[in-house]
């Protein structure tokens, strides 16, 4: 079993796609369903990223890391791609470091809706 796709809700789209295409992530396709448009954003062969925004939402968007505590993704240059996502937008939540326990050199970020991002390589 693979992991085909991470979904996530946001509330500016085009804010979104800017973001994760800093990251280097590149529309790989999109579809409307119900009035919310999905738009898929991938690197090469991993898994692929799903955006997902409703115009006519009246809930705010609240990314919680008491539900959704991050999403990882492996980086060759952890420290570059911290500084990236923080020019990009991201917010800073943890600055680059080892996590022994994982056996990882790792550095988290927030998105600008909110999400936790990790970006990690193995030890």
């Amino acid at each position: 079993m693979d992991l085909a796709h991470v979904a996530i809700c946001v509330s500016d789209l085009d804010r979104a796609m800017a973001f994760y295409g800093e990251l280097g992530f590149e529309e790989t396709h999109r579809f409307t369903l119900d009035g919310v448009e999905n738009v898929y954003l991938g690197r090469g062969e991993e898994a692929d990223l799903q955006l997902r925004y409703d115009a006519d939402r009246t809930t705010p968007i609240a990314p919680s890391r008491a539900d959704v505590d991050h999403v990882a993704f492996t980086v060759d240059d952890v420290e570059g791609t911290f500084e990236t996502a923080i020019d990009a937008g991201g917010a800073p939540v943890l600055e680059p470091t080892e996590i022994d326990a994982a056996g990882a050199f790792a550095a988290f970020v927030e998105d600008p809706e909110g999400y936790t991002l990790e970006f990690y390589r193995w030890l």
